[in-house]
């Protein structure tokens, strides 16, 4: 059992790593020669690595850069609270630490239980003039009224957790940027919600309004997506604000993201949010119009294309302009005629024939379904991506109808036009070729850039090993020779070692850190099991310990490896 590791992290950074564990951030977990090694995964996979000694804490390593820095981060605290549930008592530890919790909330329950009615009154008097938030609880929780001045002092509350968690000039580091966020969903579930329950919707928008400006406009270091995190949760208030208010409010909120939609009021991507929940949220049926007539601004703007553009949805993805435009019209109860007519219009747009392909196919009409895709191939010759996803379809409906010249040239089209990302096409076509036809359309597809991603997959399915190995040789990243390097070692033990060990000496001059140096590390360790491998391992360390001889975490890692 590892002694003492949570007295290493500070408070908040322990609890941080604590909610990732929960979250399941931690994998790869495994034991290593000095301790363990897993991967943390947050906003990016960070690797760590926990160095251990006679059950204490030797080393610790993460790739985050608050762990660059010399600190002890979160993702090590993570992997920690993960090696005690799995080699340690550490759900022990916890269910203790639950039940400390518990008795000293019953120990302050029963304290205040018995303070006398009127001394009460006095200390919640006091403390409310001494505490700005416990003032501004009281009275949104109890006044009668809620007045604009309360809202005022709500909405400093916001200022203020900026002014705490920022710098002089405002911003917000990745240190503090996570406890941030964090105190901002508090506030939104703390005070909006109460505003809410009394029913003050108008007050509820507006301070709403200020938190997503707030996390919207201040500049921060959002490492760990926090950002997104209160603004999803603002979407939540706003869903909940306009199911229960008043036809006249759910006017004015709609006015006010018209008005905020699209001039900078937030930054980047936030935007996105206004316009999502003023397309989506939005069910009258002068709101429906609305949106009809900005959908159709959007879409006016693709005049000289065949893709009718689409709107991002942070709740749903990209959604397709003329689909969008078409459900709002069902909800309208626009006539099947009047549906119809607007297809036919703007039938240019790949949507609308997507639709009749589908409709075909639902009918079983695989002649008009082959007529249109074929039609759609040329309309849509500038997006290769629509293009691919129409021939797949055609190869499919000509196999199910035994048409093999059509088949066969389709599969042609598909493999040599577009872009190829797996051998399943390619294997199609061979099984209808001969041997002498497969040979040239081999070839062809070796030297196709549109193939370049099967390329290496090919040679090892079509046994070119040799071939294999001479490409490999010219590549500029190892881990595609990793990824060969079980077949190509047992038919080519010395070419593919003296690859290695042309790529140690490469990387040994540029690499500068200990995460760097154990990974060549992992690779002098491969060598050792070629032929020959161990002396020629060992010239390659003597070599570093002379030349590298003042990089002492590299002599470090060296002597760890057994070097």
């Amino acid at each position: 059992m590892i002694k003492g590791w949570k007295d290493l992290f500070r408070e908040q950074i322990l609890e941080r790593g604590r909610n990732y564990f929960y979250a399941g951030a931690v994998t790869k977990l495994q034991k290593t020669e000095n301790g363990y090694q897993a991967v943390a995964e947050g906003t990016a996979a960070y690797d760590v690595a926990i160095e251990i000694e006679e059950d204490r804490i030797l080393d610790m390593y993460c790739a985050c850069p608050y762990a660059g820095d010399g600190n002890y981060c979160k993702h090590m605290a993570a992997v920690l609270f993960k090696i005690e549930e799995m080699y340690g008592n550490g759900a022990e530890n916890e269910e203790c630490c639950i039940t400390e919790r518990i008795k000293e909330k019953k120990e302050l329950e029963e304290t205040i239980d018995k303070i006398p009615e009127k001394e009460l009154r006095v200390l919640v008097k006091e403390l409310a003039v001494c505490d700005d938030e416990i003032r501004n609880m009281i009275l949104i929780r109890y006044a009668v009224k809620i007045e604009e001045k309360q809202i005022k002092w709500l909405k400093q509350e916001v200022d203020q957790l900026v002014y705490e968690y920022g710098d002089r000039s405002g911003f917000i580091d990745y240190r503090n940027a996570w406890d941030f966020s964090s105190d901002l969903q508090a506030f939104l579930d703390e005070k909006v919600d109460i505003l809410i329950e009394k029913g003050c919707y108008l007050q509820a928008f507006d301070l709403t309004n200020y938190v997503f400006q707030t996390i919207g406009s201040t500049d921060i270091d959002d490492s760990d997506g926090g950002i997104s995190m209160v603004a999803d949760l603002c979407y939540e208030k706003w869903k909940v604000i306009l199911e229960n208010c008043s036809e006249e409010e759910q006017n004015r909120m709609f006015s006010w993201f018209e008005d905020h939609h699209g001039c900078g009021y937030v930054e980047d991507y936030l935007e996105e949010y206004l316009e999502e929940f003023m397309m989506n949220e939005f069910q009258n049926r002068e709101m429906l119009i609305k949106k009809l007539k900005f959908l159709d601004e959007m879409i006016e703007n693709q005049e000289f294309s065949t893709d009718c553009g689409r709107i991002w949805s942070v709740q749903y993805g990209y959604e397709n302009n003329i689909l969008k435009r078409l459900k709002i019209m069902e909800k309208l109860n626009c006539s099947n005629e009047e549906i119809k007519e607007y297809r036919k219009k703007y039938r240019r747009f790949s949507a609308v024939r997507v639709l009749e392909i589908e409709e075909s196919l639902a009918s079983g009409d695989i002649d008009q379904a082959i007529e249109v895709l074929q039609e759609s191939k040329n309309l849509d010759c500038a997006y290769m991506g629509l293009v691919a996803d129409y021939s797949e379809k055609l190869i499919d409906l000509y196999e199910k109808q035994l048409n093999e010249k059509a088949y066969k040239d389709e599969l042609l089209f598909y493999v040599f036009k577009c872009q190829q990302n797996d051998l399943e096409y390619v294997n199609k076509l061979k099984a209808i070729c001969t041997d002498k036809e497969w040979e040239q359309y081999r070839e062809q597809i070796l030297e196709n850039r549109k193939c370049l991603f099967i390329q290496y997959p090919l040679m090892e399915a079509e046994g070119l090993y040799e071939r294999l190995l001479e490409a490999l040789k010219q590549e500029v990243f190892i881990y595609r020779i990793d990824e060969y390097e079980r077949i190509l070692k047992e038919k080519f033990p010395e070419q593919v070692r003296d690859i290695y060990i042309m790529y140690l000496h490469k990387e040994a001059g540029k690499s500068t850190d200990r995460k760097q140096y154990r990974h060549l590390m992992k690779y002098l360790k491969k060598i050792k099991e070629y032929p020959g491998g161990k002396e020629k391992t060992g010239e390659i360390a003597n070599e570093w310990k002379v030349k590298y001889r003042r990089r002492s975490a590299m002599m470090n890692e060296l002597q760890k490896a057994g070097f």
